[in-house]
């Protein structure tokens, strides 16, 4: 490092903390191109040279270093064209621009005495990425593998893993609800649950962004990393896709396992107007795509069950969706001479999934009673972009989302009377085979976890609406100077108003007062107990008002932030703060562990409760790099960052709360003074190229998470404020995540590139999700102590080897031989992970039914064994007319190899319960 490094730092670490004033998650949707154009002789700056975006208006002028740059340029790839008087005009093809990273595109023009010529040279390769830590998946990656969705693809990144069902992602050892998935720079994230109903298409991806560390201070709201992804856009010409996928296909003359999955996609997008000045004006892109799925839960090995199924088929377990998004985009600085340096945006996407919510003992001979699940999710956004000069643009943007799920009896459906009357559902109290109708609850454990007698119910009801408002403004300014470095300073804030509404009970229990101990339908034990806000409720039968329609929860949330990115020849800083602001927006308890009663001595009364108040939360960024070597370079990052709690856990009606503290209900209660999680990570790299084609990368990452969310105990105290004990979701749990993220990218070379991915991570705490407590703070007789353990997802090893061998259109050899080999392509993934944790158990509990905690091992100390799976994906394109028609066989798991996700804790095996 050279001698000036030190002070460079000192200096911009006192322009971050003095001058830079602290302004939920901020993103931006595109990047920029930026570089030097000098004189190819001597190397001295060319002032006033021309760079201009080829197909756009879109351009800079160097300033007296021979700088520029050009802000807000959607991502994609484009050629970048240089002029300057005198000089041979040159172009720079195959720039690719991904989300808020800066392309390098320098430019040595020479001398000419008759300037004609345009020389042509491949744009530089895409070097280091110095900012974050992950990595940008091209959409030509993602179609060669042939992998579908978003966090099936996030999941072959360094420092992401995956469950081997294809579920939910954790990153670098934080919980499944710490990442966020932004698509065309809008937060998808479900903030009830913080999972992401959004679906994109892989025919709709341009790019994924994966950022597992290191990102800035635009970034809010998240703990562990951030998905960003771009999906294509319209251009000046129309284009288009259609895909047909089936597994049943091969089924008639191979043994093969077929999950009954039937999918096909359309796309389409071009100019509004089919004019030559208004194509790039005004144009559009959408896609739809369908999906059918008979077999969702690929856990459950039929040919491994101990009792054969009647007709070896899965009519119960089934999914189907319906995708369907668009893109409009009307850019005014594409008329005529570009004076209008203005572009909208508008977009949207609306999914509709129908599914069975599989219940492992009605599929025998009660499949038809598995409930159904139905999600809808919409989400739209409007977009003003200011292109005030090549060196600055602001965005503001207004957008709304809804998510409404709903899960119910496929016969009864909402009319929750029903559930609980023998007249129409006469399986009632009859759950299990060897119970007869109208008998009261049998169980035989031989047969308790295949049979549920017919016409079984499943007394389950839950409604949910949840929707917000929101509007965010940021704003991107480049300083260029040689002495002072290139700066890119962007700033911003946003606003969400949320709205919540929110219904869960057990139905069964309002028509059939038996099973209630005090009579009251409503009150209940906890196999009965209603929890809902947002829904008006009127008891049929005696007119009485059981829920206010009134009382939906509208928390407010949102943040503000600065950052700014530093780049000198021999360095790099990335710094900057964000405050996040929280407001419940609600009635909270004055003190849920000390005083719930209150003067009047009344539970919950309304002289317990306050209004709420806003809270501000206050976030430091700082990263920095430098190189080691002209192709090695060191990266340093630390950071602070929260996440707002689930509002799930937030939120219950008045009625319930009161009921809950007057009563031994067996169950957790929500807590609306729930404070965000917090956390603190470091991590050290080193990013190695070697050559023009291969980079390489290896980082060091530690990261503390404290406040938690978990079930805890309030116990009952010795002057009766709280007159009980009982269970609530408490900021009780931390957790340590460490380990070491390893990478190596070959591009294209000789026909083949390969993509090798490997993290080394270590995940202990106190809790792995909020719920992982349970049924422990149910228990008053035990005393409820947080102690340290490796979490559920304590994958101490993941890796993947993806080999991508492609012919091309003119590599081959001339003949029958060079048709055949003609833009084949043959694509080979190899994943690999050593298993995760359990408990080992008595299996004597398991197979008597008795269950217990007659525990063999502490927490999670015994892991399941490792687990190795190659895909194979072979395919070819062929050209017809004016289109493109790609054929593919994908085939899954190649060598059969048995891939175990879950064990029995008694055995220790997924196939023998003991």
């Amino acid at each position: 490092m050279r001698d000036n490094t030190i002070f460079k730092i000192i200096l911009l670490s006192l322009f971050a903390f003095l001058l830079l004033s602290p302004l939920n998650t901020f993103s931006q949707s595109t990047g920029s191109i930026g570089g030097r154009v000098t004189d190819a002789k001597d190397n001295t700056p060319l002032i006033g040279a021309t760079i201009k975006i080829e197909g756009s208006k879109m351009g800079a002028i160097t300033d007296d270093n021979g700088e520029y740059v050009i802000l807000n340029v959607d991502v994609g790839v484009y050629g970048v064209e240089c002029s300057y008087m005198g000089y041979d005009t040159k172009r720079q093809k195959d720039i690719r621009v991904s989300v808020d990273q800066r392309t390098k595109a320098n430019f040595e023009l020479s001398t000419g005495e008759i300037v004609t010529k345009v020389i042509e040279v491949e744009g530089e390769r895409k070097g280091i990425d110095v900012d974050q830590s992950g990595r940008i998946i091209e959409s030509s990656t993602i179609k060669n593998t042939g992998i579908r969705g978003v966090t099936n693809i996030v999941s072959k990144t360094a420092g992401v893993v995956q469950d081997e069902r294809g579920g939910s992602i954790n990153i670098r050892g934080g919980r499944s609800n710490e990442s966020i998935i932004i698509i065309d720079g809008v937060e998808t994230t479900n903030p009830i649950d913080g999972t992401s109903r959004a679906f994109v298409s892989n025919n709709l991806l341009q790019e994924i962004t994966v950022l597992t560390g290191g990102f800035g201070a635009e970034y809010g709201n998240v703990l562990s990393g951030v998905i960003n992804v771009s999906t294509k856009s319209g251009t000046d010409v129309y284009t288009g896709s259609v895909e047909l996928i089936t597994d049943e296909f091969a089924g008639r003359w191979f043994d093969t396992k077929s999950q009954g999955y039937n999918l096909y996609s359309l796309t389409f997008g071009g100019p509004v107007i089919p004019s030559k000045k208004l194509a790039n004006v005004i144009n559009f892109f959408g896609g739809f795509e369908r999906t059918f799925q008979r077999i969702t839960d690929v856990s459950w090995t039929w040919d491994r069950l101990p009792l054969t199924v009647p007709d070896g088929n899965v009519k119960s377990d089934e999914s189907g969706s319906y995708y369907y998004t668009g893109k409009l985009n009307f850019n005014l600085n594409e008329l005529g001479s570009g004076k209008f340096p203005f572009n909208f945006k508008f977009g949207g996407t609306y999914t509709d999934v129908l599914a069975r919510s599989i219940r492992f003992a009605n599929n025998i001979q009660n499949d038809y009673k598995n409930p159904i699940t139905d999600t809808k999710n919409t989400q739209l956004y409007g977009r003003v972009i200011g292109n005030i000069s090549s060196n600055f643009f602001f965005e503001l943007q207004g957008n709304y989302y809804r998510d409404q799920y709903e899960l119910y009896d496929p016969f009864f459906g909402d009319n929750l009377l029903r559930y609980g009357d023998t007249n129409y559902n006469p399986g009632l109290n009859a759950y299990y085979q060897g119970a007869g109708q109208g008998k009261t609850l049998g169980y035989d454990p031989a047969y308790s976890y295949l049979y549920r007698f017919p016409w079984a119910t499943i007394d389950a009801y839950t409604k949910q609406d949840i929707s917000y408002i929101g509007a965010k403004l940021d704003a991107t300014l480049a300083l260029l100077s040689k002495k002072y470095g290139d700066h890119e300073i962007k700033f911003g804030g946003e606003y969400r108003y949320n709205s919540l509404k929110s219904m869960t009970l057990n139905p069964a229990s309002l028509a059939d007062l038996s099973v209630q101990n005090t009579g009251d339908r409503w009150y209940g034990t906890n196999l009965a107990r209603l929890k809902t806000y947002g829904y008006e409720i009127i008891d049929p039968i005696t007119g009485a008002l059981v829920a206010n329609g009134n009382d939906t929860k509208h928390p407010i949330t949102g943040g503000f932030y600065v950052r700014d990115k530093v780049s000198f020849n021999d360095f790099n800083f990335n710094g900057g703060f964000r405050v996040d602001f929280f407001d419940v927006n609600t009635k909270v308890l004055k003190s849920l562990t000390t005083d719930v009663v209150g003067p009047d001595g009344i539970p919950a009364s309304a002289d317990d409760f306050t209004d709420s108040k806003m809270n501000f939360y206050f976030s430091p960024r700082l990263g920095f790099s430098f190189p080691i070597t002209d192709r090695t370079i060191f990266v340093a990052q630390f950071g602070k960052m929260v996440q707002l709690p689930q509002l799930s856990l937030l939120y219950v009606s008045d009625s319930t709360l009161k009921r809950f503290l007057s009563t031994s209900l067996q169950d957790v209660i929500e807590n609306s003074s729930l404070s965000p999680t917090k956390l603190t990570q470091y991590e050290i790299g080193v990013k190695q190229q070697v050559g023009d084609y291969i980079n390489m990368g290896m980082t060091i990452f530690y990261k503390e998470s404290t406040d938690l969310i978990g079930a805890g105990r309030i116990k009952q105290t010795e002057d009766k404020k709280v007159p009980i004990g009982f269970a609530a979701y408490m900021n009780n749990d931390f957790a340590i995540s460490r380990g070491i993220d390893c990478y190596l990218s070959m591009r294209r070379m000789y026909r083949l590139a390969i993509d090798v991915a490997y993290t080394l991570a270590y995940a202990s705490g106190t809790g792995s999700n909020a719920f992982s407590k349970f049924s422990l703070a149910n228990d008053p007789t035990q005393e409820l102590v947080n102690y340290v353990y490796a979490l559920d997802y304590d994958q101490r090893h993941t890796g993947s080897i993806n080999f991508d061998y492609r012919f091309g259109s003119d590599d081959v050899p001339k003949g029958i031989l060079g048709d055949i080999l003609k833009n084949l392509g043959l694509n080979a993934l190899l994943s690999f992970n050593s298993g995760r944790p359990y408990t080992r158990t008595d299996v004597a509990n398991t197979a008597t039914g008795t269950g217990g905690d007659n525990v063999l091992s502490a927490k999670n100390e015994i892991y399941r064994s490792w687990n190795f799976r190659i895909d194979l994906r072979l395919d070819k394109t062929v050209n017809i007319w004016k289109t493109n028609l790609n054929m593919y066989v994908y085939v899954l798991n190649l060598l059969n190899s048995e891939i175990v996700n879950a064990v029995y804790t008694g055995t220790g095996l997924p196939d023998d319960n003991g």
